[in-house]
Formats: structure tokens, sequence, C-alpha cells
């Protein structure tokens, strides 16, 4: 497939499961498994592309200590490329506690004073002119110092250069609807984003009408995720439901929608059709909420492939 660029967060993660309200008042309880691991929305789309067998850039930024070392590290040890990750003396590289209960949910506590929020336009800008074909920004409004005015000129760059732009989202922050990014959705072609993040941007309660709503808006292929039950994905070739894969066992869903993301790209770079791009995003999300973590379980692409084939039948021999 074509180079990919993934743009957003890298962090650590200290994951503790087993949890639930009643140990969060206790002054000492057990979790069930306690794991330090790796994530971010950006990160864990780009290990997951890279593993899928991608050529990925990661553009990130975190702080110049030991958890800042550790993630080049775990980059290294997945093949991608840290020369896009900036480096900032007295910025604290993030580390995001994550709280799983029992059902596989999980709840983040995080820093705002750490790496997490501190990505800018300027740390962006200067790359554009070398980023690949196929450019995701994985953490839509995560970012403080990006607003409105910053997004539409980093993605129309972007665009100019004629790269396909793909962006993952957060829930908004300051309680932003579509309106107030007028001029950023016509630069997407392809927008990601679970049932709660575009109701919040929308008027509507159903996603089909989210996704018109959004779609009316300029973006060029909308996906929102519906956990268990798949997607929704409007688009000028293919509008409608698809169904989701079944899942041995819900343990974590942590990173599921940027496993999510990352698979729907790799598939459409491949050439596949938006609703088998979708199967294959379900299928791989499906496989990512089985394990601890977002990025501890290498799901390779035969694995992806065959979960897909198990529940939509045949097409799905390669990618």
């Amino acid at each position: 497939m074509n180079r990919v660029s993934i743009i957003g967060a890298a962090h650590l993660d200290a994951l503790a499961e087993g949890m639930d309200e009643a140990m969060l008042r206790a002054g000492s309880s057990p979790a069930q498994r306690i794991r330090l691991g790796f994530g971010g929305d950006a990160l864990n789309e780009a290990v997951t592309l890279r593993r899928f067998g991608a050529d990925v850039d990661l553009v990130s930024k975190i702080g110049r200590d030991s958890a800042g070392d550790m993630v080049l590290d775990f980059c290294r040890a997945n093949d991608l490329p840290i020369e896009r990750i900036a480096r900032e003396e007295g910025l604290s590289t993030s580390m995001n506690i994550v709280l799983i209960d029992h059902l596989g949910e999980r709840r983040f506590i995080t820093d705002p004073h750490s790496s997490l929020r501190a990505l800018a336009l300027s740390d962006v800008l200067p790359l554009v002119d070398s980023l690949a074909p196929v450019v995701c920004f994985a953490s839509l409004f995560v970012f403080p110092r990006f607003r409105a005015q910053e997004y539409e000129a980093l993605f129309s760059a972007i665009k100019q250069r004629g790269c396909l732009l793909a962006a993952d989202m957060t829930k908004r922050k300051n309680g932003e609807k579509l309106a107030d990014l007028a001029g950023v959705w016509q630069h997407i072609d392809i927008l990601f984003a679970n049932a709660e993040e575009a109701g919040l941007l929308t008027e509507s309660s159903a996603v089909e009408d989210m996704a018109r709503e959004i779609r009316d808006c300029g973006v060029g292929c909308v996906v929102i995720k519906t956990g268990k039950a798949g997607c929704f994905v409007s688009s000028r070739a293919f509008t409608g439901t698809v169904p989701g894969c079944v899942s041995r066992a819900c343990v974590d869903t942590t990173g599921a929608g940027d496993t999510f993301a990352a698979a729907f790209l790799f598939a459409h770079a491949a050439g596949r059709s938006p609703e088998d791009c979708a199967r294959f995003a379900n299928a791989s999300a499906s496989i990512c909420v089985e394990h601890l973590g977002a990025t501890a379980h290498p799901i390779a692409l035969e694995e992806a492939l065959a979960r897909c084939r198990e529940n939509y039948g045949a097409g799905f021999e390669t990618l």
C-alpha cells in the first residue's frame, strides 16, 4: 500500500483491569491485573498499520525523559521510524491511567500538563511537504493548541499536496459544533467518530442523521463506530450499516477505535470498497478488544482476514 503518515498522540498507558466504583472509594484494593503499555491515538494506529505491512511515518511529540525513551524504544521494536517524533526539554511524556471494568469498558485519567496536550501547528506544518500520500490526523480535539484556524491551515496545506486526508476524533473539549469548524470539514476525505462523539457535534441522535449532517459539511466519507454493533458508513459509493464481528471475549476496549481506523485505511489503500473497508475494520477491532491494552497483542494481517472470512464469508483471502 502507499506510505501513510499518522499525526497525533503517543504515550504510556498504565492499565488496571477489574476496576469498579467501590474500589475507587477503598483505601487499597487488588486489581485483576496491572500492566504498563503503550498508547495514544496516533501510536496505536501507526503500530496497527505497520503490523499489517504498511510503510508508516509517525508524527508526534514527547518529552525528553525516561518515559519518552520508552516510547521510542517501543517504536523501534515495532519498526516505526522515530525521526518525526519531536522531543521537548522540560515536557513530561504523558502517562494515562486506564481503569478497566469487568465488562472491558475503560475510563482514563490524564495529565493536562503533559505531552498529551502539547502538539502544536508549528510541530507539524514544517513537515507537510514530506508527508505521505495518505495522512491521518488521529487525535482531532485532543490538542488545545489546535483550534479551527490551526486545523484549517494544516489540512488545507495537506490537501494542496494532493494527499488523501483522514481524521479520527475524540470527544470535543470546548462545546464545538459542526459550524465552529466550518472551514475544516471540506478538507477531510474520511472522518472516523464513535456515536457519542458524532452526536455531540451534530443536532441528531440517530447515526444515519449524524453522518448526513457531517457529510453535508463537506466530508467525503463519514464512518461512525457503534461498538460491537459495527459501524455506519456514509459515502458516495456506499451508505449503510455494516454489522460488527463476534469477539471471543471483551477484555479491554482500549485502542479498539484506533485499530478500527487503521484497518479501514489499510483496506482503503488496497482499493477495497467502503463496505469491505468497514468489514475489515470491524474484524480488526474485534480482535483488539480480546486483549489487555491497545498494542500488546500484535494483530497480524492474516488473523484479521480470517476473522473477516469467519463473519462475512468469502472475499477476504487477501488485501
